[in-house]
């Protein structure tokens, strides 16, 4: 399972009923029935796209403009969002069942690659270390030092708690 469909597949679960689930708020709203497997696989793959093309848009204005560019390509991709999944939403059940940010994290650790979790964990706390070097070097950019130092360390703990709930998954097992 690649990156995309690791973090696509954290919006998605097989309910108590065995339906499939679509969760377009992750754990801030409850979930959606999605009728047929056809339509659920086209559906993460749809989600999947949309995270794709947003971060190589995010990403891109990042790196071509100023950082403020990057907010400012975020704003109409959120609003694409928000009107797209009213247009998806309409076509699907609502259910009473609600994602949990256990549950994401679970299916996240085991749908990721260890190396790669491992990589990435390194990677932010690299990042941290370069804003915090920022920070000190260049107080004129506070803003942007502070920022990446909050994102990036809130990166890292995430993925030393997938890692954690990674390794449990393989002591628990057999």
């Amino acid at each position: 399972m690649g990156y995309f469909d690791a973090l696509s597949g954290a919006n998605f679960k097989t309910g108590q009923d065995g339906s499939k689930l679509f969760f377009p708020w992750g754990i801030l709203g409850r979930g959606y029935a999605i009728a047929s497997d056809e339509d659920y696989r086209r559906l993460q793959q749809q989600i999947k796209i949309y995270m794709i093309v947003s971060l190589v848009l995010i990403m891109a204005s990042g790196s071509a403009a100023s950082s403020w560019s990057s907010f400012l390509v975020a704003i109409p991709l959120i609003g694409f969002y928000l009107v797209w999944m009213r247009y998806v939403l309409r076509r699907l059940k609502r259910s009473n069942e609600k994602l949990t940010l256990r549950e994401t994290a679970n299916f996240q650790a085991q749908a990721h690659n260890a190396v790669i979790l491992w990589l990435l964990g390194l990677l932010s706390a690299a990042f941290v270390v370069v804003s915090i070097i920022m920070l000190i070097v260049d107080p004129r950019n506070w803003l942007l030092a502070i920022s990446s130092i909050f994102f990036f360390g809130l990166c890292a703990a995430k993925i030393i708690w997938m890692l954690v709930l990674r390794r449990r998954a393989t002591i628990a097992r057999p």
